[in-house]
């Protein structure tokens, strides 16, 4: 009994434990860890980069001599000619048993070339892994920010129907006390009713960016999941586009990928360009045989395997002469490999400074867009604030009260709103230049 005592309060703590981490918020950084750690189409990209490390240990191990040992057993029986010339019915009985060795001298080149361009798609490969990453860390920060901006909805929400009910109340009081009417009441609980279906409607968003998030981030549900509001008000520190492309051109991954592939296809022109070239491979091996025939005498099968006993070592030499034009074929299609290879970096770069640019005017327009939204939103709280102060003295009608409340409320939202539009465009703009995504 004590002992199902003590494993009950364990199992009790561990689940407190438990749910103490899955409800404490995590960071920016701590999704893209997450997410990075878990997402199927990372994996499959390491996958590849495993791929092409196996590619590269065949091609160092392709210099390695090829030994091969075999036996064979052969029975032939029938009528045949014999030495008097005359026919015989014989039954011959063969065994063998050999093992070779054969390892290239000189390929033309080939086989280090080889090499050296599965080394070259080993860092492609790298290089594609990395241009996954950083792809999932900006759906990380846009799926984050727009949680971020959905969980700061419903505090305003709250906000504005603990109001509403706090308003409601009061207007209550004043009927009760005789000096409103009936309709500001009315008015009062329109407005909380309407308040509380956006507080509804702002929770379910939230939801929703939670499982967006979640699903990101490859968790089986949402639940427990929250995410850390940024302190402070964003910075219009924006770096211009070209310095920002300056440093893109040398760490992005995606442009040392091209790189990386234009060298590769320049060993694979010098791969094809090997069978104009001769070839030279060593060959060496050992053998023996046993060999008896019907209605002869034989040696004894030990006798024969020691006086058959052989060896050998051989040189080869292979000189290309005709091959219907297929070599000539196969430079040609490696050069325009190449070529393509030069098409595909030269598109990625003008891709990146595009993007590079967008995001500039971009985020340089969302800041603009947020001063506005703050300008609002202090306009719309002062008159909210005036309003209010006639309405309690009698010179505004409740009406005009609500209308004021519900356009403040809107001004918090745009202004919301333009914040995280404007850390989104501006994380983009930092993550080209370099740096993680960031608040």
């Amino acid at each position: 009994m004590k002992l199902q005592k003590t494993l009950f309060v364990l199992i009790l703590s561990f689940t407190a434990s438990s749910l103490s981490q899955a409800q404490q918020p995590l960071t920016l950084t701590d999704c893209i860890r997450i997410a990075c750690e878990r997402n199927l189409s990372i994996k499959r990209a390491d996958i590849t980069r495993r791929m092409a490390e196996v590619s590269l240990s065949s091609a160092r191990n392709a210099r390695l001599p090829q030994i091969s040992a075999g036996a064979d057993e052969g029975l032939n029986f029938g009528r045949s000619l014999t030495s008097q010339n005359t026919y015989a019915s014989t039954n011959t009985y063969t065994t063998n048993f050999s093992v070779s060795a054969s390892m290239p001298l000189f390929t033309g080149f080939r086989l280090p070339n080889r090499k050296k361009q599965a080394a070259l798609d080993l860092e492609a490969a790298r290089a594609d892994l990395e241009k996954v990453k950083d792809d999932l860390s900006l759906n990380v920060m846009q799926a984050y920010l727009q949680a971020l901006y959905c969980k700061e909805r419903v505090h305003i929400a709250r906000e504005q129907l603990t109001m509403a009910a706090t308003e409601t109340a009061r207007r209550r009081q004043l009927l009760d006390a005789g000096k409103i009417a009936g309709s500001d009441v009315t008015e009062a609980e329109s407005a909380e009713a309407r308040d509380r279906l956006s507080l509804t409607e702002a929770e379910n968003a939230e939801a929703l960016a939670l499982l967006d998030l979640s699903q990101l981030l490859e968790m089986p549900s949402p639940e427990g999941l929250s995410v850390l509001m940024p302190a402070g008000e964003p910075q219009a520190l924006l770096p211009e586009p070209a310095e920002i492309y300056r440093k893109a051109r040398t760490i992005k991954p995606q442009l040392a990928a091209g790189r990386l592939r234009i060298e590769s296809a320049g060993f694979a022109v010098k791969i094809a360009q090997a069978d104009y070239l001769p070839s030279v491979s060593l060959g060496a091996g050992l053998g023996t045989s046993y060999y008896k025939t019907s209605a002869f005498e034989n040696t004894g099968f030990g006798r024969q395997m020691k006086d058959n006993f052989g060896k050998f070592i051989s040189l080869n030499i292979s000189i290309p002469i005709f091959n219907g034009m297929a070599t000539r074929d196969n430079i040609r299609q490696a050069k325009l490999r190449q070529e393509e290879a030069h098409l595909s970096l030269e598109e990625s770069e003008k891709a990146l400074y595009k993007e590079i640019q967008t995001a500039y005017y971009n985020a340089r327009g969302a800041y603009a867009k947020y001063e506005s939204a703050v300008a609002a939103e202090r306009a719309a709280a002062e008159t909210f604030r005036l309003i209010s102060r006639k309405y309690e003295l009698g010179k505004a009608n409740a009406t005009e009260y609500e209308q004021q409340r519900t356009a403040c409320t809107e001004a918090i939202l745009e202004r919301t709103a333009a914040r995280y539009e404007f850390l989104f465009r501006a994380g983009i703009l930092r993550f080209y230049g370099g740096e993680q995504p960031s608040l």
